[in-house]
């Protein structure tokens, strides 16, 4: 009785999540602040989580396999970067994700949950998807914070 409890919450809050994922795509424009400190806590928290998350599974990719999985992650996600907007504004500098960066992220974020709550254990894929992505938010939220600092530079 207790597991179908946890199994009904962890669909409530991937439903939330995913709910959060639509807001985010209707939203996808709209600028933001970029608070480099933040970014930079959020990406070490889950780049720890991510190893906490390869540690716990014994790394069933390999060590090879992680390393190119997520250095295509982080290729990929440099590209990402490049495509986001920072910008000076007179309210400071501003920034506006890519629609494809939040149809894959959302996307990629949402197959890894809803893949656990379903088959009650960690696939392979699940953890393959991980490395990509944190790899894509690694590579796309440094570059972010590094047009920043260059913006920073230039307006100084």
């Amino acid at each position: 009785m207790w597991i179908i409890f946890l199994k009904i919450v962890s669909y409530l809050f991937l439903l939330l999540f995913a709910l959060g994922v639509v807001l985010m795509l209707l939203t996808w424009r709209k600028a933001k602040f970029v608070k480099p400190k933040w970014i930079l806590f959020g990406q070490v928290v889950a780049l720890l989580a991510l190893v906490v998350f390869t540690a716990l599974s014994r790394n069933p990719l390999g060590n090879w396999v992680w390393m190119l999985i997520f250095a295509a992650g982080l290729a990929g996600g440099y590209f990402y970067g490049r495509t986001v907007t920072v910008k000076n504004s007179e309210q400071g500098i501003m920034m506006s994700y890519t629609l494809p960066y939040v149809i894959t992220w959302g996307a990629l974020l949402f197959l890894t949950q809803f893949l656990t709550i379903s088959t009650g254990r960690v696939p392979v894929v699940v953890l393959e998807l991980s490395v990509l992505n944190t790899g894509l938010n690694l590579a796309m939220n440094g570059q972010v914070v590094w047009n920043y600092t260059q913006l920073r530079k230039a307006v100084s």
